[in-house]
């Protein structure tokens, strides 16, 4: 009788196993190497960021930190622009002021370069500063889309900036409007 439950709870437990393993398949609509970071139930675009990374989602926007150690993030936010003239521009302008006082030695070494986001006409910046005796390093891409800008900022301390510039990368070129 003991033999007969043995064999029975392997079979369910070989069955579940054939069942969750199908379910563990990976979407095809997300890139090698990455996870879903984005809530589809909250977010209007759909972010990316590499499967080793963590992810904070707070409402509307989506923040990812590469790991405990290495606390570089990535986050994206939106916001609806008050004008429909309103651009890109017109939005770093609008912060400018405030990021040179908010970090001491506040370089700004791109400033509105061309790019792409999403398929959309975007805008780049990176600048760096000093932040309480440490020194930072960012780059934001942002682009307007149906009267919403879509603002992506990595930041990272200065030494560990330039080792992420291939999963930014990733990250940005697999943004997508939508969920």
């Amino acid at each position: 009788m003991k033999t007969k439950k043995i064999i029975s709870i392997i079979a369910v437990i070989a069955i579940a196993a054939a069942v969750f393993s199908g379910c563990s398949k990976k979407d095809p609509s997300v890139p090698d190497g990455m996870k879903l970071a984005s809530d589809p139930e909250l977010a209007t675009y759909t972010f990316f960021v590499p499967e080793s990374w963590s992810i904070d989602t707070q409402n509307s926007s989506t923040r990812a930190y590469c790991s405990g150690t290495d606390r570089s993030f990535i986050m994206v936010m939106t916001g609806e622009m008050q004008y429909t003239d309103s651009t890109v521009d017109g939005w770093w302008e609008s912060g400018l002021s405030e990021l040179k006082a908010l970090y001491q030695n506040f370089e700004l070494s791109v400033e509105g370069e061309e790019t792409e986001l999403g398929g959309a006409a975007a805008k780049k910046y990176v600048y760096s500063g000093d932040f309480d005796g440490t020194s930072f390093k960012y780059t934001q891409v942002a682009a307007i889309k149906s009267g919403v800008i879509y603002i992506i900022t990595y930041g990272a301390t200065a030494d560990k900036w330039d080792g992420h510039s291939d999963e930014v990368a990733s990250m940005i070129a697999n943004f997508r409007f939508g969920k």
